[in-house]
C-alpha cells in the first residue's frame, strides 16, 4: 500500500484533512525578536490550513449544518480529536475546528 497522501483523500462525512503549519519556522517581530510559532501556541490547539472537507452530516431533520470556513483557510483545532496524524497532514472532525483565523491586514 503506498504511502497516505493529503491530495488523494475524499474526506467523508464530518471528516477534514487540513495540512500542518510548520511550528520550527522562525519569524521576526516588528521590533526584531525572532520567535516560532511553537514557542506563543499553547499546545492542545494548532493552526492548520483546510485542504478537504466532507459534505457534513446530516442533524436530525435531515439538514447538514453550514460551517464559517471552507478549504484553504486557516483554521486553528484541538489536537486532542484527531482521528489520524500523519506527517504532513492530520484528519479531524468538525467539531474539533474552535476558530477560523483571519488576517489581521483584512
Amino acid at each position: 500500500m503506498n504511502k497516505l497522501n493529503a491530495k488523494n483523500l475524499t474526506p467523508q462525512g464530518d471528516f477534514i484533512i487540513v495540512e500542518k503549519i510548520d511550528y520550527d519556522k522562525e519569524e521576526k517581530t516588528d521590533s526584531g525578536i525572532i520567535i516560532k510559532q511553537s514557542q506563543i501556541l499553547d499546545s492542545v490547539f494548532l493552526q492548520a490550513k483546510v485542504l478537504a472537507m466532507g459534505p457534513g452530516l446530516p442533524i436530525p431533520n435531515g439538514n447538514i449544518p453550514e460551517v464559517g470556513y471552507q478549504v484553504d483557510d486557516i483554521i486553528l483545532y484541538d489536537v486532542r480529536g484527531r482521528q489520524g496524524a500523519q506527517p504532513d497532514f492530520d484528519i479531524i472532525r468538525r467539531e474539533h475546528v474552535v476558530a477560523v483565523v483571519t488576517d489581521e491586514t483584512e
